[in-house]
């Protein structure tokens, strides 16, 4: 065990000291790089000062460890010296010089200190132990040299704890501010143990079987990381109760929007860059492209609402759901008792979600940001997405119906469209009536089911010749009730953001996205970690995206394997792109002749695809091929047609790193570089060099 355990050590030190090298070998930033802004990649100083820290860190690493085989230094000892000399003269090198790349580290105060202390003490303890041998203390050189060692090895101890932290905590900030501390200071404690209260240590250890405790909690800690990034809420679900339909394959993409090529690229996106598990895009209600196990079914989150609100179409319209009757008057209550005013709220105002009831629901989805004050809002004039409100929308189906949620969607939706995975057993209820009587009413689908609750959307209600709900609820629900200027507000976002959307009947409306016009018409059902039935009238497409979140995400403690939002727009923009570009202008058009066109053509339904973020993009492709005064024509175009735009503040560092490319003076840069500071406040590193060239 022993010497498994010593040549466990010795490989990882091998391993982590030639590390460096892959820094050395790449063309462009990698790992550690990757994360430091332009400003600090495009440091000689910095840049220099990182090279040598991690070469000669590497070399002391590499070594090091020779130094504490006993029979080494006893038959050797000539050797034994020069190593020395290699490993204090790498470190005398590397530690300063770490001191300096310390306070670019990521990861805040705590990650700087760490790591410029860290250096300072690797650099200390060296120091005294090179000094303990030259005075011929031999006993206090190899306590010093085992501190200093310690040091070294916190670079392999950094790589072994920063992965499983950023997987566990999704946020790399944090995680490396403690790796740095957790990679050197309990190791100079166990040192410190080891060197004075070895017999201890040694007594504590067998007395209480340290070694099977260490086992043990090796193994539960190793079990409960694996099982972490499992689902295993997903392996209790029920076959089918019955067999249904499969969509029809598409054959050929000739009239298709879709190519070979463009499906290609969706396919590569999604298999090295998002948390998606699986999609199917319908086109013509066939089925053109599928990703992952489209069979698979899992938790739907808030595209409920969505297909709640389908469920509702044929109630209203024999009139067994009024959708102004108001709450009061359904005998709809809390526990702790709703305001005269909230009781005033109708059907209408709570499939809306506008209902004004600002109670506490059963489950999440408590939007306390934009919260007010219960009663200070009369129903039906304030939009603010709640659970309580959707929860209470299932309830009151209920009550009018006298079948339960579930029984409505096996009923109007699972059979008559032949789901293919739908066992009514899958779905269960949040119940939490200490914070309120209404439950929600989760909803657990596959892709390829959900997929037909899109088809059905898109053709306004027919199935297979069949009325399944009427044309005008469909119109209905899809139709803006709650303007995008309000979810605007709500979200804090502008309206140069790629994705404007207005809210219907618990649908999710495409008000513009990437200014493409396809998108006319569009809506989609969304919910948490990347669930979407995305329908796009205007090509006769129904995009459907699901994540499968493994348990430790589902249980909110990290967000490491749903999709974010911002991923799914992108994923919609690449796939839905199909305009031509801007750089298929240049082949016959001047860059002034360009920019003029896009003056008279971006808020028209053009045939080029032209965006803020577009347009932003050829800039930048310009100025990578050198040509930086057309870049900052087209930087400038930006700032005349989206003067407060989503990626303003990108527009502005791009247009600065052309000017600098040009060779501008910096005080002249300033002024922009404190426009983009006040765009960008959170960027403390611009801040800094704001300060710096004022003072």
């Amino acid at each position: 065990m022993k010497k498994l355990a010593w040549l466990i050590f010795i490989g990882l030190c091998l391993f982590i000291s030639v590390y460096p090298i892959k820094y050395f070998l790449a063309d462009e930033p990698i790992a550690l790089l990757s994360s430091k802004p332009d400003e600090v990649l495009n440091s000689t100083l910095y840049m220099t000062a990182f090279y040598i820290h991690i070469a000669f860190g590497g070399i002391a690493l590499f070594v090091g460890w020779i130094q504490f085989i006993g029979k080494f230094r006893k038959k050797f000892m000539k050797a034994h010296r020069i190593i020395g000399k290699i490993y204090v003269f790498s470190i005398f090198i590397s530690g300063p010089v770490g001191l300096y790349v310390g306070f670019f580290v990521k990861g805040g105060l705590v990650a700087k200190v760490g790591f410029v202390f860290g250096a300072f003490i690797w650099t200390l303890i060296t120091y005294m132990a090179y000094k303990a041998i030259r005075k011929g203390n031999v006993a206090k050189h190899r306590e010093y040299m085992i501190y200093s060692y310690v040091g070294s090895f916190a670079a392999v101890m950094l790589r072994f704890i920063l992965p499983p932290l950023i997987s566990i905590t999704g946020d790399f900030s944090f995680a490396y501010g403690i790796s740095v501390w957790a990679s050197w200071l309990p190791n100079v404690a166990i040192a410190y143990v080891w060197i004075h209260k070895k017999e201890v240590l040694v007594s504590i250890y067998e007395k209480y079987r340290i070694k099977k405790v260490l086992i043990g909690m090796s193994i539960l800690v190793g079990t409960t990381i694996l099982v972490s990034y499992m689902s295993p809420q997903t392996w209790l679900y029920k076959s089918a109760a019955f067999e249904g339909e499969a969509f029809e394959k598409t054959t050929s993409l000739t009239n298709s929007v879709f190519t070979e090529e463009k499906l290609q690229e969706i396919d590569t996106y999604l298999k090295e860059e998002s948390e998606t598990t699986s999609m199917i895009v319908l086109e013509n209600g066939k089925v053109v492209y599928e990703y992952g196990d489209v069979s698979e079914i899992s938790y739907n989150a808030s595209v409920r609402k969505s297909i709640l609100a389908m469920l509702y179409g044929k109630y209203v319209d024999n009139g067994t759901i009024d959708l102004n009757e108001t709450i009061d008057n359904l005998g709809i209550n809390e526990d702790d008792g709703l305001l005269a005013i909230e009781k005033q709220a109708t059907v209408d105002h709570i499939v809306t979600a506008r209902s004004g009831v600002f109670h506490q629901p059963a489950n999440g989805g408590y939007d306390t940001k934009n919260l007010k004050k219960r009663g200070s809002v009369a129903p039906g004039t304030y939009f603010l997405y709640n659970n309580w409100d959707f929860n209470v929308a299932g309830f009151i189906l209920e009550e009018k119906t006298g079948k339960n949620v579930y029984q409505e969607l096996e009923q109007q939706l699972a059979i008559p469209l032949g789901f293919q995975d739908w066992n009514i057993q899958n779905q269960d209820r949040t119940v939490n009536t200490a914070k309120s009587r209404y439950s929600a009413y989760h909803m657990h689908l596959s892709t390829r089911d959900m997929a037909k609750i899109g088809q059905l959307m898109l053709q306004e209600g027919t199935w297979n010749g069949k009325q399944l709900i009427s044309k005008d609820w469909i119109r209905k629900i899809t139709t803006t009730v709650t303007p995008k200027d309000t979810v605007n507000i709500r979200y804090n976002k502008d309206l140069s953001c790629p994705a404007q959307l207005s809210y219907g009947y618990m649908w999710w409306l495409f008000d513009r996205f990437y200014d493409n016009p396809d998108f006319e018409g569009a809506y989609t059902a969304w919910g948490a970690f990347g669930q979407y039935i995305t329908v796009i009238p205007k090509r006769n497409v129904v995009i459907v995206h699901k994540t499968t979140v493994d348990i430790y995400t589902l249980l909110n403690f990290s967000d490491r394997t749903s999709t974010p939002e911002w991923r799914y727009w992108w994923i919609l923009r690449k796939l839905m792109l199909n305009r031509k570009s801007i750089s298929a202008l240049a082949k016959e058009k001047s860059t002034d002749e360009i920019i003029e066109f896009i003056k008279a053509e971006y808020t028209k339904d053009s045939e080029y695809a032209i965006s803020e973020r577009l347009i932003n993009e050829y800039g930048q492709s310009l100025a990578e091929k050198g040509r930086h005064e057309e870049a900052i024509q087209f930087y400038k175009l930006n700032f005349e047609l989206y003067p407060e735009g989503y990626y303003t503040h990108r527009v502005y560092d791009y247009y600065i790193e052309s000017l600098r490319k040009l060779g501008s003076d910096e005080h002249e840069l300033l002024p922009l570089l404190e426009k983009s500071f006040e765009l960008n406040p959170w960027n403390k590193e611009l801040g800094k060099e704001i300060k710096k060239l004022k003072s």
